[in-house]
């Protein structure tokens, strides 16, 4: 049943990091229902693990069969790649810089393999999907984005280098209403001491649900933002 923020549930996927297995592990344990639920992925969905492309055709396909339902995010890998595969900056143009160039280096070498095995059509219709994928999102109190937000700047004004690739402990500084769900930097090194592949509700109102899927002992992760129910595979 929906509730008055209108869905009955709001997920939020951690980075995929091509692992396409727990990926379907996890979407099987959330039992996505379209008609009631908000899913958001919050970008990431290729490089370090072994099936990118996997990863990458699963979110595009599931978008395409419930486009009101689900929110897929950029990711700073999806950046790099747009970037090196596309030579198309789009509206990155300002932020990509020397970071196209060192996309092979993080992961995007076996990425690329993989596209390269897709024939031309479905190949060149996932880059183009990939380059209009929206970098922020924003849904009742709740702000997603990919990396973060620069605390001393307003959610509106925030730019989109701070959205797709800001660390610098941004989350012990900020002090907003709104509640700020992101990837990006695993929780392994927020919580060095515990290394726990857990998600982190933090007291300042951010979630962090980049549980290091590729990572060993790494976790993906689905959050409900509503009820801070966790998922995971």
């Amino acid at each position: 049943m929906k509730n008055l923020f209108g869905y009955s549930r709001v997920l939020a996927v951690g980075d995929i990091h091509g692992m396409h297995e727990k990926l379907i592990m996890l979407m099987d344990k959330i039992r996505f229902a379209p008609e009631e639920d908000l899913l958001v992925f919050l970008g990431d969905y290729i490089d370090r693990g072994p099936d990118s492309v996997k990863c990458l055709q699963y979110v595009h396909d599931l978008q395409l069969q419930s486009p009101d339902s689900v929110v897929c995010l950029m990711g700073n890998h999806e950046v790099m790649m747009s970037s090196y595969l596309m030579e198309k900056r789009v509206s990155y143009n300002t932020l990509i810089g020397d970071y196209s160039e060192s996309w092979l280096e993080n992961g995007g070498f076996r990425t690329l393999q993989q596209l390269n095995e897709l024939d031309m059509d479905k190949k060149e219709g996932l880059l183009s999907w990939v380059t209009d994928l929206p970098v922020k999102f924003r849904y009742q109190e709740f702000f997603f984005c990919h990396a973060g937000i620069d605390p001393d700047v307003p959610l509106p004004a925030q730019s989109e280098f701070d959205m797709l690739w800001r660390r610098r402990q941004w989350w012990e500084q900020y002090s907003g209403e709104e509640i700020i769900v992101v990837g990006h930097t695993p929780v392994q090194k927020v919580r060095k001491k515990t290394r726990s592949a857990k998600p982190l509700f933090l007291p300042n109102r951010v979630m962090m649900c980049d549980t290091g899927a590729y990572m060993a002992g790494g976790r993906l992760s689905c959050v409900d933002v509503l009820s801070r129910k966790v998922w995971q595979a």
